[in-house]
């Protein structure tokens, strides 16, 4: 019982932070669904808390490599998808650091000595 109301509230305070950072605007929708998701099958544990033993005896693989698996497969579950996150922002930010670097040389901001050109000789006859 007692692992049934730490599922349930587990499950519920992560949809409900969700849902509040939904409506403030703080959080994106693709992260709110990452949250969804990560708190479901907390809620659905505490509905069900039989399923992982269902599952276990419909596979005939023991209790606890069942739950091993699960919670391995969530775990790579939300760790792939906070990758993504990661490597998405990653690329934006080359991105505009690039599209910094020459909007700074456009207009002569650089922080790099670039030597003077060459210039090309001039047709003036008397030169200084």
């Amino acid at each position: 019982m007692i692992a049934r109301i730490i599922l349930l509230g587990f499950g519920a305070t992560v949809l409900i932070v969700a849902i509040r950072r939904m409506r403030a605007y703080r959080l994106k929708e693709r992260h709110m669904l990452l949250f969804l998701f990560t708190g479901l099958p907390f809620l659905a544990l505490a509905i069900w808390p039989t399923a992982v033993g269902w599952v276990a005896l419909k596979l005939h693989v023991q209790y606890q490599t069942v739950g091993l698996l699960c919670v391995a497969g969530f775990f790579i579950l939300v760790i792939f998808e906070l990758l993504t996150i990661v490597s998405l922002q990653d690329r934006k930010i080359s991105a505009l650091a690039q599209i910094v670097g020459i909007l700074m040389e456009k207009h002569g901001m650089s922080d790099r000595l670039v030597p003077d050109a060459p210039r090309a000789p001039s047709s003036d006859p008397v030169q200084p």
